[in-house]
C-alpha cells in the first residue's frame, strides 16, 4: 500500500522549467520601464516561487501594478512556446504515478490561465486531477488553503496521504502550513538553503517515482 494517496506539485521550477521566460520578460520591462536598469539573472532566478504581483511590486516600487501585471502577461504569453520545458521525464512519471494509483495535482501561485497555458504548451494538459493556483483561492501560498482546497477536490482528507513537491522555502512553508509532507527538488539554478528540512529531497522524476515506489 502507497504511503500518499494525492501528489500535489508547484508548477515553475518543479514541473515546468520557466526560468528563461521570467528572466526574459522581467528585462523586457526593466528595459521599458525601469531605464534599462536590470536585476542580475542570477536574483531573478529566485522570483519563481513568490506572486508575480509582490516581485513587481518589490522591482518597480511607485508605478501602477496593474499596468505591470499586465504588461509581465502580455510579454511572458510571447515567450512560453519559444522558451518554457518541462523536465527530463516529468509526463512519464506523473503518468506512471496516476497508473500506480495515485491522484496528482497543481498548487501553484501562477494565475489560473497562465498555469492552463503552461500546460497545454507541455501537453501536460488533462493529467492533473486537480489545478488551484492564486486566483483560485482567498490566501495563496504559503498558506494553507490551496493545499486543502486540493484534497477537497480530489476527496483525499487524510494529511498523512498528501505529499506536496516544490522547489523552494514557500513551498516547504506550505506544506508545513497545511501539516502535509514535502519533497524539495534540487535541480535548477536555485540553491537551497541547507537549513531547509522537508520530508524527500528529491534530484530527478526518477529518483521520485523510485522513492515513492
Amino acid at each position: 500500500m502507497h504511503k500518499y494517496e494525492l501528489i500535489l506539485f508547484d508548477l515553475d521550477g518543479t514541473v515546468a522549467d520557466t526560468d528563461e521566460m521570467i528572466v526574459q520578460t522581467m528585462n523586457i520591462l526593466y528595459d521599458k520601464y525601469r531605464n534599462g536598469r536590470r536585476t542580475p539573472r542570477e536574483e531573478i532566478y529566485y522570483f519563481s516561487g513568490p506572486p508575480i504581483y509582490e516581485t513587481l511590486q518589490k522591482e518597480f516600487p511607485g508605478q501602477d501594478m496593474e499596468f505591470l501585471f499586465n504588461e509581465f502577461v502580455k510579454e511572458s504569453v510571447k515567450l512560453y512556446p519559444k522558451v518554457v520545458t518541462t523536465y527530463p521525464h516529468c509526463k512519464e512519471t506523473i503518468l506512471n504515478l496516476k497508473k500506480r494509483g495515485y491522484k496528482v495535482g497543481i498548487v501553484t501561485n501562477k494565475m489560473h490561465n497562465a498555469t492552463v497555458l503552461c500546460l497545454g504548451l507541455l501537453d501536460l494538459d488533462n493529467l492533473f486531477d486537480c489545478i488551484v493556483c492564486y486566483d483560485d483561492v482567498s490566501h495563496p501560498k504559503p498558506e494553507a488553503e490551496p493545499i486543502l482546497k486540493s484534497m477537497e477536490i480530489v476527496d483525499v482528507y487524510d494529511l498523512n496521504k498528501v505529499l506536496y513537491i516544490g522547489d523552494n522555502k514557500i513551498d516547504l512553508d506550505t506544506a508545513n502550513s497545511a501539516k502535509v509532507d514535502c519533497a524539495l527538488v534540487t535541480w535548477g539554478p536555485r540553491v537551497l538553503d541547507p537549513n531547509l528540512k522537508p520530508t524527500l529531497k528529491i534530484s530527478s522524476y526518477e529518483d521520485l517515482e523510485r522513492k515513492l515506489a
